[in-house]
């Protein structure tokens, strides 16, 4: 499996979000100034456009003035209209050339109007002033239509420079778009396609098909999360086959004892302690048998979920006792009870809470193979109890207890040397958390082990 580094799908979004506000920004940015400027420039036209209108208004009224055939009233009419036509010009003005142009022009027309009708000005004189307010007006019309143009060719060049960033904004969104979608083919899908085809090969039977920890760091952990499960099918699958041997090597083991002690007693049936041993013999073998099959049943009922309590008021020391009695057989080891004097009510399934004792306690039997003590202690507090079972055997080392409460799991020196199908400490987990307790195990190897079990003395919460 390869660590390959990526870059994480929310890292890109995230990323690619950032590229695409930022050039809308930008480019919306660029609009809102463009905009603004042509709106400007078309204002500049707009009062070009009326200066020039009102320029050859007031080239006109001249021309009136010159005439000889134009009487006072009228001329005093022009001269008025003069003064209201250079105001309203005024308003137009948007450059300090075109003030000082159209002042010009106001001063000579002002002089002009005033000789017009004067006869003590010259003919020729009134026609030079004549001439001379028209050159103003023309060098006002003139600075108008320069600044026409001048805002023209700013708003051409902001025409070019808006195209620009416009083709600018495409290619570079276009460019990123086809730069990310091929990372994300490279990178994504085809890392996706590859792990679903593993994926797909790991269900029709191909057990060692593992995905490679490529592409983006969401996908990489899909892959390790799914190479871990595949390890632990397969390791499942392995303890699985192990576990029928198990189950094989012990039906075998029960099986021959009763045979052969059956076939003892065939051959001298008329001794009273042959028969009694191999009563005995019968009796502990069909136990045995009898605890296995259970177990196979309850493993059954837990992972269809249909296990089912039965509760009542009990007494824990009761079911304790009764537990305990079951192995009074085995001489080499010697049970110790630490029960309270008074009562230890308990709402429970007697049947299973007997079932997680016995258990507890053949544990402890089996895992101490050279014989010693096994103490069971109760405890109680006002609203649990507490069953421990202590054995001084061969222990089981940190890192196995995790492992213990897993179906067909044996670890240690269990594994061979002790007969079992690893199926208990499952069953035993599943029936105390059923109850809405738990399950603690202090051990270490070589010095025993001890199993606690609490449980809510209120019974398990519906």
């Amino acid at each position: 499996m390869a660590n390959g580094q990526g870059i994480p799908l929310r890292t890109l979004s995230w990323g690619v979000t950032g590229v695409v506000v930022g050039v809308a920004l930008v480019v919306s940015t660029a609009l809102v100034v463009l905009t603004t400027f042509l709106h400007q420039t078309n204002l500049h036209v707009l009062a070009s456009v009326e200066s020039l209108r009102l320029a050859r208004e007031i080239e006109l009224s001249l021309d009136l003035l010159a005439r000889d055939d134009v009487d006072d009233l009228i001329t005093r009419r022009l001269r008025a209209d003069l003064r209201e036509t250079l105001q309203e010009a005024g308003r137009y003005v948007t450059t300090a050339q075109e003030a000082a142009a159209l002042l010009e022009a106001a001063r000579r027309i002002e002089t002009y109007g005033n000789a017009a009708r004067d006869p003590r000005v010259a003919p020729a004189e009134r026609t030079r002033l004549r001439v001379a307010a028209l050159d103003a007006t023309e060098e006002f019309v003139a600075a108008n239509i320069a600044d026409a143009t001048a805002a023209l060719r700013r708003a051409d060049r902001w025409d070019r420079i808006g195209d620009i960033l416009g083709i600018g904004a495409g290619v570079f969104l276009l460019a990123s778009t086809t730069l990310l979608l091929w990372w994300l083919r490279r990178r994504a899908y085809e890392p996706l396609l590859a792990l679903a085809r593993t994926m797909e090969a790991f269900g029709h039977g191909r057990r060692d098909a593992r995905a490679l920890a490529v592409g983006p760091l969401e996908l990489q952990d899909i892959a390790r999360q799914f190479n871990a499960m595949a390890e632990a099918l397969v390791a499942r699958r392995a303890a699985q086959m192990t576990f029928l041997g198990g189950v094989a090597h012990d039906l075998k083991n029960p099986l021959a004892a009763l045979r052969l002690a059956l076939a003892s007693q065939a051959r001298d049936p008329d001794s009273a302690a042959r028969t009694r041993r191999t009563l005995d013999i019968v009796t502990r073998q069909t136990a045995h048998l009898e605890r296995m099959v259970g177990d196979f049943l309850d493993i059954a009922r837990i992972e269809a979920g249909r296990l089912e309590l039965r509760l009542a008021d009990c007494d824990l020391r009761e079911l304790v006792r009764e537990s305990a009695e079951l192995f009074d057989g085995y001489p080499r080891h010697e049970l110790v009870l630490d029960l309270p004097p008074e009562p230890v009510q308990l709402r429970c399934d007697p049947l299973r809470v007997t079932q997680i004792v016995v258990n507890l306690i053949s544990n402890a039997v089996k895992y101490s193979p050279d014989g010693g003590a096994v103490e069971i202690a109760v405890t109680a507090a006002s609203d649990s109890v507490t069953v421990a079972v202590t054995d001084h055997g061969v222990g089981i080392s940190e890192s196995q207890t995790r492992r213990i409460f897993e179906p067909f799991s044996r670890v240690g020196l269990s594994g061979d040397a002790i007969p079992g199908v690893g199926l208990g400490l499952h069953v035993l987990q599943q029936l105390v958390r059923a109850h809405g307790g738990a399950v603690e195990v202090d051990s270490a190897p070589g010095r025993g082990s001890t199993f606690r079990v609490h449980l809510a003395r209120a019974g398990p919460t519906p």
